[in-house]
Formats: C-alpha cells, sequence, structure tokens
C-alpha cells in the first residue's frame, strides 16, 4: 500500500465515460457552498444509489446561488450519471486499498425546494431560477 496508485487506474477513472443514470428526489441539506465553482456539499437523509449520504453536487445553470442556505432542509432534483469501472480496477481498490466501488457517479443539481414551514404554516417557495 505503499506504492503510488497506479498511472493506468487514475487514467480509467479520469477517463470514464459517464452515462446518464437517471434522476432522484433526495431530502437532505448543504454542508457546504463553493461559489466559485458551482458545487455544493450536501448530505441526504437516504443513500444516493452508491451508498453514500453525503456527495459533492454541481449546479445547474438555472440555480442561483444566493437563494441557497446552508443547514435548511430540501428536496432535491438530481441527475445522476455513472460510469462503471473494469474489473481489473475493482480487484485494485478493494486489493490494495480495502475500497469496495465498481462505478465513479456525477451528480448535477437541476431544482430544489425548501422544506421548512413558512411564518403561516404554509410551504417555503420554490428556489428560483436566475435570468
Amino acid at each position: 500500500m505503499g506504492d503510488e496508485f497506479p498511472k493506468w487506474a487514475a487514467e480509467e477513472i479520469s477517463k470514464a465515460k459517464l452515462v446518464e443514470a437517471g434522476s432522484i428526489k433526495q431530502t437532505g441539506y448543504i454542508l457546504e457552498i463553493d461559489e466559485k465553482g458551482r458545487k455544493i456539499d450536501a448530505q441526504f437523509y437516504d443513500q444516493l444509489p452508491e451508498g453514500r449520504h453525503i456527495v459533492t453536487l454541481e449546479l445547474d445553470q438555472k440555480i442561483s446561488l444566493m437563494s441557497l442556505k446552508m443547514a435548511t432542509n430540501y428536496m432535491f432534483d438530481v441527475m445522476v450519471y455513472k460510469a462503471s469501472l473494469s474489473e481489473k480496477l475493482v480487484k485494485l481498490l478493494w486489493e490494495n486499498y480495502k475500497v469496495k466501488m465498481d462505478s465513479v457517479h456525477r451528480y448535477i443539481l437541476t431544482g430544489l425546494e425548501e422544506l421548512d414551514i413558512g411564518a403561516e404554516g404554509a410551504p417555503a417557495q420554490p428556489i428560483e431560477e436566475e435570468e
């Protein structure tokens, strides 16, 4: 395990051809906002397709950064992209690093709705799109 990560393995991961795997709706909240990179780290209450609860979401251009709030409950609309890894790489990851991983994912946030209850008891409004 003291060896450097093999170049072929890094190239396979970085050049993986991601294909659309569908969309999901999940509840959770924002942990961190990266304004410059237009990304957020979000924690979901239920597991995502790969089993994680915390992921980085790229933001669709219609999502307004100014309207995002940390530690607020949201219903997230997410487009999921997936690429499978070769058996050789899966074996390397498990045997050398004890990482059980057979695919890589990319998540793009396409919409979200604040779930907190408003002052009059009505649900909050969906996040408005930038113009």
